[in-house]
């Protein structure tokens, strides 16, 4: 770990010897020494003008590293978003009912590194040929570098019957009508992953009065799978299928989990392993696409099943870059900002980066894909300012969790651009459940990303 600052994979490898609890109480004091490393350039140079589109945790942490790496940063961070900084993997458990709102609750101002000048604007437009950004209020504004660090949008309107604009950690101004609705569930935003355990909890009563006359019609269905956090939807079935065995009513329902593109991961061997994970709790798995649901009649219509009846439907949504970003030219054809997989810099304009979620790279939509991804962005313009040759690479690591039952998780999706499955500790399995990963994810993982990574010492 010499010369580089502390990922994932280390502090799982130090949990395995020295415990998570001690990690999660000293996580940043386990990469101080590290950022030392990253000196400062040398040179008498002009101030460096840096904007960063989003002060999300991507775009917070960013910041804290640019401001230590460069001799004369001068910062702006564009997000009106107050609470940008919440812990996002902590949906999954709230969704699962295991914590609280409280436990991932965190705000923007909170960790808004000195000397970075905030603008509560929202960004309207990037220019790459004259490296320029506007805002709402009608300001322009050029800068030496971009990076968008905006994450993506929840387009749950991109089906029809379900209308409304959703961000994934935002309050909701105004609840749509569906997103009340008992029967319709997503883990994917935070209004929904606080209703998830009344939900899962409602579904297990009503198998119970069931009494086995009809089974009921579970559905869970997700888009191709270009999405962020792809083990969450399958935590959720976890959990469902466990409460439905641990009531002794699983054989009330027939669950079906419907893939747009026929893809469970990214990964060929995640993606069999799923498979294998589905087809032991006995869940039917089919390729197609959900057009629309009709929530006064409890019907959804799928490109293949047609119109289907459902008691409980999970849905992942289609997501997208924001619509600034189309205008600004800054989108491939998939709809994410056009980087290089490995620089993270964008393949025509050149100064303009992104990183998390909103990046078009082959890497997983993870936030353990931020710290790898920073250090790149943050050495890359280091070495620029310094008139020297970018060497920095980003390996394409990203890792999600999946919970599993009795209290264990599997470091599930834990791959990078070599595509193998990776596991932080030799002896353990990478596509097996265990309780040392549980432990990590309940108490390690969060401690190392907001005290570790967003403080840019990770």
């Amino acid at each position: 770990m010499k010369k580089r600052a502390l990922n994932r994979r280390d502090v799982l490898k130090l949990a395995a010897i020295a415990g998570a609890g001690t990690l999660a109480s000293h996580p940043a004091a386990a990469g101080a020494n590290e950022i030392k490393s990253s000196k400062k350039a040398v040179s008498k140079k002009r101030p460096l003008h840096i904007a960063i589109v989003g002060g999300g945790m991507a775009g917070t942490a960013l910041a804290y590293r640019l401001s230590r790496a460069i001799t004369y940063p001068v910062i702006t961070m564009y997000e009106p978003g107050e609470n940008s900084c919440w812990y996002q993997p902590g949906l999954t458990m709230i969704g699962t009912g295991i914590w609280s709102v409280a436990d991932v609750s965190y705000l923007r101002d909170d960790y808004l590194p000195m000397h970075v000048t905030l603008n509560r604007n929202a960004v309207t437009k990037i220019d790459g040929s004259t490296r320029t950004v506007t805002d709402s209020g009608g300001n322009k504004t050029k800068y030496d570098h971009i990076i968008v660090a905006t994450g993506l949008q929840l387009d749950f309107a991109a089906i029809r019957g379900l209308e409304g604009s959703v961000a994934s950690l935002q309050p909701l101004e105004k609840v749509a009508d569906w997103m009340n609705d008992p029967a319709v569930a997503s883990v994917y935003y935070l209004h929904g992953a606080i209703r998830l355990p009344r939900q899962v909890e409602a579904l297990v009563q009503k198998a119970r009065k069931s009494g086995g006359r009809a089974k009921l019609q579970v559905r869970f269905a997700q888009p191709s799978i270009a999405f962020k956090s792809p083990a969450a939807a399958k935590s959720v079935l976890l959990r469902l299928t466990q409460a439905l065995e641990s009531a002794g009513v699983v054989d009330r329902a027939e669950i079906v989990f419907s893939s747009e593109d026929g893809r469970l991961s990214a990964n060929d061997d995640y993606d069999r392993s799923y498979r294998k994970l589905l087809e032991k709790e006995g869940v039917v798995f089919k390729k197609e696409k959900l057009l629309r649901v009709d929530t006064e009649k409890r019907k959804a219509v799928f490109s293949v099943s047609g119109e289907t009846a459902y008691d409980f439907l999970h849905i992942v949504p289609p997501m997208k870059a924001g619509a600034f970003l189309a205008k600004s030219g800054l989108l491939s054809k998939d709809g994410f900002v056009d980087v290089d997989d490995e620089t993270l810099e964008h393949k025509v304009h050149a100064h303009i980066f992104a990183i998390g979620d909103v990046a078009g790279c082959a890497a997983l939509k993870t936030a353990a894909a931020i710290s790898s991804q920073i250090q790149t962005v943050t050495e890359t313009i280091r070495r620029l300012d310094e008139g020297k040759k970018p060497k920095a690479t980003y390996d394409g690591y990203g890792c999600d969790t999946l919970l599993c039952p009795e209290n264990t998780t599997a470091l599930y999706e834990a791959w990078d651009y070599g595509s193998r499955p990776l596991s932080p500790v030799i002896s353990l399995a990478p596509l097996k459940c265990h309780a040392m990963y549980w432990y990590s994810s309940l108490y390690a993982d969060k401690a190392y990303l907001m005290r570790g990574v967003l403080r840019g010492w990770a």
